[in-house]
């Protein structure tokens, strides 16, 4: 009996003996998977970093500043109004420029152009022109009378037709003239704006379909010219027609609708070929001995 409960306290220490081993890693992995996951240390991105978030605030701050300042100097440099003024504009424009270019060459219709600018900046000088800008096929200019326009205008058609420029095989320039008076605004770089500069464009190409036949009326339509005439609007001859000025002769056409414009517009026509140029030239020196007495 006693030797059994021996071999049996010897047996259950060997097999104790052999399975310790592999009791202890059994141990040692459930220890480990009991422990809690500890994740791998990643870097901050760089756009979450301190360093960079103030540069990024730097650089929006010196954006913002720069925009400001070229915004304020823009804004001083823009053209101020000075003021208004009561001018005459007159506009001058050569007639069938694209087709002197087509038919001619760009070359010689370019030259037409320039002689025309050129002789009616000459005329002009002498008669109060104020302001004179190209137009490409012609100019437009401001004076301080209706009379200075007109003498402009007369002066011009009459060297046109009287020295014709030397442009072979160009038989000779047509030109048309508008001619309106009204309120202009003046801005710091002498710059003309107005409705008065739009309506003396719109005079100088009417056709004989804008005219409208109003009861009442008796229009000119059927002798209305299509080029070598000066139309001038409501305002700008009664500016002419003020008592002391030169005589211009004018006739009335008619009405005619301006593009741009409400309504219908009384528009006048300068007999410019009935005008005595000696006379006319006295009518004016006496018209400037009254202004100065």
């Amino acid at each position: 009996m006693l030797i059994n409960s021996a071999l049996l306290s010897l047996a259950a220490t060997g097999a104790i003996a052999q399975m310790g081993p592999m009791s202890g890693q059994v141990t040692r992995e459930r220890e480990i998977a009991e422990m809690p996951m500890k994740l791998p240390l990643t870097p901050t991105p760089f756009y979450r970093e301190r360093t960079f978030l103030v540069l990024l605030g730097v650089g929006i701050a010196a954006i913002g500043i720069v925009g400001y300042r070229r915004g304020r100097s823009r804004w001083r440099g823009k053209k101020a109004p000075a003021g208004f003024v009561s001018e005459a504009v007159l506009v001058v424009d050569l007639v069938g420029s694209t087709h002197l270019a087509t038919h001619y060459g760009e070359g010689l219709a370019l030259r037409a152009a320039e002689i025309l600018q050129e002789r009616t900046l000459s005329l002009a000088e002498n008669r109060g022109r104020l302001f004179a800008k190209n137009t490409g096929d012609g100019c437009f200019m401001t004076f301080p009378t209706v009379l200075g326009a007109c003498e402009t205008a007369i002066a011009l058609l009459r060297d046109v037709i009287d020295r014709p420029p030397d442009l072979l095989p160009l038989p000779g320039l047509d030109l048309r003239v508008g001619i309106s008076y009204g309120e202009i605004l003046m801005d710091s770089a002498k710059d003309r704006h107005a409705s008065a500069i739009n309506k003396a464009f719109r005079l100088e190409g009417l056709s004989r379909e804008s005219f409208a036949q109003v009861e009442g009326e008796s229009a000119k339509v059927s002798e209305i010219a299509d080029r070598n005439r000066i139309f001038l609007d409501e305002e700008a001859a009664q500016e002419l027609q003020n008592p002391g000025r030169a005589t211009v002769p004018l006739r009335f056409l008619g009405f005619a609708r301006l593009k741009g414009f409400s309504g219908l517009h009384r528009v006048y026509e300068v007999l410019w070929t009935s005008v005595d140029p000696t006379g006319f030239e006295r009518a004016k020196e006496e018209d400037v001995e009254r202004r100065f007495q």
